[in-house]
């Protein structure tokens, strides 16, 4: 099965930890320049890439504007939970942690939804061959029934031709051989 990485809008994060969304969005900068600094600095070597917390996306707004923003992985989520301190941080971090549990459940409900409609559909794909099999397995007993009924009539009048040439022939045998052995009686053929 597919897997589909869960992410939260950098709308939705500044909305849980009360920023303002240009904020967040300044921070989630500065955050990536530092990490693709530190990249650089270790001569591209790396165990981490900035994409793997923030990604760089759009979203509309009620106006159908189309702005900025930021897809934030759960990874994000924890990081941005670290650089905030107190109660800001500790309610952040309840907030995304059950807001990622929530899309868990979303895409397992979901996923179990889609599973299941298709291992449907392939069953009944599945009977339908299987009815088309057993058609087609009755046709052919029928067309073997008849075909091996035909041989055997056909075996039948074959044979039986040949008994009744045979007796024929085994007849005039016997006519001869009376003829032969008694020349002045007359035999009726």
């Amino acid at each position: 099965m597919r897997e589909i990485e869960q992410t939260l809008s950098s709308v939705e994060v500044a909305e849980m930890v009360g920023k303002q969304h240009k904020d967040l969005m300044r921070d989630i900068k500065r955050y990536t320049k530092q990490m693709w600094n530190a990249i650089e600095e270790c001569g591209g070597e790396r165990n981490f890439a900035p994409t793997d917390f923030f990604r760089e996306s759009t979203y509309r707004t009620e106006q159908n504007k189309e702005l900025p923003c930021y897809r934030i992985t759960k990874k994000g989520c924890e990081f941005i939970a670290h650089k905030l301190t107190g109660t800001k941080g500790t309610v952040f971090t309840a907030r995304y942690i059950n807001r990622f549990h929530e899309m868990e459940t979303e895409l397992s409900t979901g996923a179990n939804q889609e599973l299941l409609l298709y291992l449907k559909d392939k069953l009944e794909r599945q009977e339908a061959v299987l009815a088309d099999i057993k058609s087609q397995t009755k046709v052919r007993g029928y067309l073997q029934t008849i075909t091996q009924n035909t041989v055997q009539s056909e075996y039948k009048k074959e044979i039986g031709m040949r008994v009744e040439a045979s007796m024929d022939i085994e007849y005039l045998r016997a006519v001869y051989t009376f003829a032969k052995h008694y020349p002045n009686k007359s035999v009726v053929v």
